[in-house]
């Protein structure tokens, strides 16, 4: 009988694909990085996603309306800190799933959600910045999908292009 080598591996397998999804430093106004988040420019959701949040960003903090709230993002009295903290959560929530990913924990990693920027939360600040990036990486997605898809259809287009355009159409009285 021939003598057979078995192959052992501990390796666990590995498959790595691109998803599409894009990483995207955020840096304050000298450069500095803030964070880094990562999306999916070809998930157009992430468009009514990211509209979605923007129109209900004043109800998902209003319960910190009666609080007062310090320039850090602390609460000035121990018995607000529970309403913060909750705010705080659905406040990562939201942007997780506005990502469909977990981002919001990177986000606010160096600075409080609730801290004070120009008067605005610096979350309010973070997601009118992600704003602007969503929409320039989806035209830059759309741009490179468009010249894909005219690539194939090119061959498509018509042999005479002096063909009148409603050539073909069926009159009301036929």
């Amino acid at each position: 009988m021939a003598k057979v080598t078995q192959l052992k591996s501990n390796a666990p397998l590995t498959a790595v694909i691109d998803d599409g999804t894009r990483e995207v430093p955020i840096v304050n106004k000298f450069g500095k990085l803030v964070c880094k988040v990562y999306f999916r420019p070809a998930d157009l959701s992430i468009i009514d996603r990211y509209n979605a949040m923007i129109k209900n960003f004043d109800s998902i903090v209003k319960p910190l309306e009666t609080l007062e709230i310090r320039n850090d993002g602390t609460t000035a009295f121990e018995k607000d800190w529970e309403i913060l903290k909750k705010v705080e959560l659905d406040l990562k929530q939201k942007f997780d799933e506005l990502f469909d990913m977990e981002e919001a924990d990177e986000i606010f990693a160096k600075r409080n959600p609730f801290s004070s920027v120009h008067g605005h939360f610096f979350a309010e600040v973070v997601l009118v910045a992600l704003g602007d990036v969503i929409n320039k990486a989806i035209d830059e997605e759309a741009k490179i999908s468009a010249q894909r898809t005219d690539k194939y259809l090119s061959d498509l287009a018509p042999e005479n292009p002096e063909v009148h355009k409603d050539a073909g159409d069926a009159t009301a009285n036929s």
